[in-house]
């Protein structure tokens, strides 16, 4: 049984970044899943979370592919907004690495040939604490609450680096990290792809680890949308989802992610080599320039209707915010602007369309 969608409004305007894993978003406008259940979508790039942020809660924009954290830290970074962020779709867990300078990981205590994530933070941690400018160190997150943060101070905890006390950890876009890094004035970053690919190949950087062997199947982007907004659009608000959803399911083929990568290294969307995209999309980790590639399995992790990948439970919320409270206190009754029961109803809507 086909159930037909009268959306509320069919002109919607999607902010996304610069990213890899924005891929569900290009595969649906390009894939025609949008257009199926009435959707005229624009997407439109934006530069920054925190102006990706401030133009969906100023209405400037109907929803985003957002950071996992966000929704749920919004009083932490705005505590004077009155809109409330919620999502019903994680959209991609994983798609994250740490990468150092190419100039500091040389001065690392390391064994020639490859090294794994723990090796190098035990060597980053040797290096910092046999100095007396430690401040001088200086690391770059995408966000103040987001999972890279998380995943960075975890992996330096796991090294005996304090975060707070052996080096700075200053907020980038993700586009000004490569940059940055080329010219001195950050010495690694944690950043989604393919700015991590795009340093090593470079050989401006070294990918010390990719973030899935950190804190595996970490949700990375939702699909977000203000409280007010999916009240006034709900039944837009389900064709969006199921929309993303179909194009998460069809980026579940692996042999489907090389045509992702050429959709997305289309000047209007990445405007990077579909040879930059494909490695993370393939589960091809380059470490280093000149390195042969290493498997990384789930290096991207898309939703999927046939597993709960996709589905923004509260105890999924409650795992990051507890990882937030190493830094910072979190509202109480955050994990609220997690919507499962949203999530199920999309489900249940793909199913009837069978």
């Amino acid at each position: 049984m086909s159930i037909s969608l009268c959306p509320e409004r069919s002109h919607i305007k999607l902010l996304y970044l610069r990213l890899t894993d924005s891929a569900p978003l290009v595969v649906a406008r390009e894939q025609g899943f949008f257009a199926r259940f009435g959707l005229q979508v624009e997407l439109q790039r934006e530069t920054s979370w925190a102006t990706l942020r401030d133009k969906l809660i100023g209405g400037a924009a109907d929803a985003a592919a957002m950071l996992a954290p966000m929704p749920l830290t919004l009083a932490q970074t705005l505590p004077q907004c009155g809109e409330k962020l919620l999502s019903g779709l994680i959209l991609s867990c994983n798609g994250n690495a740490i990468t150092l300078a190419e100039s500091l990981y040389r001065k690392l205590s390391l064994p020639a040939g490859e090294c794994d994530g723990a090796a190098v933070g035990r060597a980053l941690a040797g290096y910092i604490h046999s100095r007396d400018d430690t401040a001088s160190i200086r690391l770059a997150t995408v966000y103040p609450f987001s999972s890279h943060t998380l995943q960075l101070r975890h992996w330096l905890r796991a090294a005996a680096i304090d975060p707070d006390r052996d080096l700075q950890i200053v907020v980038l876009p993700p586009e000004q990290m490569l940059d940055s890094l080329r010219r001195g004035e950050i010495d690694g970053y944690c950043v989604g792809e393919p700015w991590n690919t795009l340093a090593a190949r470079r050989g401006i950087g070294v990918i010390a680890t990719p973030c899935n062997r950190l804190l595996p199947a970490m949700p990375e982007k939702v699909l977000a949308v203000t409280e007010r907004w999916h009240i006034a659009n709900p039944t837009t608000h389900l064709a969006l989802r199921a929309a993303l959803l179909l194009a998460c399911n069809w980026l579940g083929e692996s042999d489907q992610r090389r045509d992702a990568a050429a959709l997305l290294a289309q000047e209007r969307y990445l405007d990077l080599s579909t040879e930059l995209l494909l490695p993370s999309l393939a589960d091809r980790l380059y470490r280093r320039r000149d390195a042969e590639a290493a498997t990384n399995p789930g290096w991207h992790l898309f939703a999927h209707s046939g597993n709960e990948l996709g589905c923004p439970t509260a105890s999924k919320a409650m795992q990051m915010l507890e990882l937030c409270r190493d830094f910072s206190p979190v509202s109480a009754g955050a994990e609220q602007a997690f919507r499962p029961e949203l999530y199920q109803q999309t489900v249940e809507f793909l199913r009837c369309q069978k």
